[in-house]
């Protein structure tokens, strides 16, 4: 089972054209339920972990859609955390730099400078 907040995987490389508009969002972004069309044993959870047992094998899962909570058990599991901007302790460059992390990050940019380039 996949479980991720988003509804897609993308491919960080291509960001920054997505932010200078030379590529839509959709060219770099795939839905994670195509996982389940190529791996037949995956099924793919639109959800949030809200909680980890390590020793009981478990996470707690909080649906998007509904907010329906859920325990889920697992063989093996493999936990991606996800990432965030670091200004290596200068936090003031945020202002003036913004992050490329993520689709949202590319279409703000983009919006700003709405000329080709």
């Amino acid at each position: 089972m996949v479980i991720d907040r988003r509804n897609h995987h993308i491919f960080q490389p291509l960001l920054y054209q997505v932010a200078t508009a030379v590529l839509a969002p959709s060219e770099i972004a795939a839905p994670i339920r195509q996982l389940a069309y190529v791996q037949k044993n995956v099924s793919v959870m639109l959800g949030e972990v809200t909680g980890l047992d390590l020793s009981g094998r478990s996470v707690d899962v909080s649906t998007l859609a509904s907010g329906y909570a859920a325990r889920y058990r697992s063989i093996i599991l493999v936990i991606g955390t996800g990432m965030r901007p670091s200004y290596f302790g200068h936090d003031e460059f945020a202002e003036h730099a913004p992050g490329l992390k993520t689709l949202a990050d590319a279409e703000s940019i983009s919006c700003q400078n709405p000329q080709r380039l």
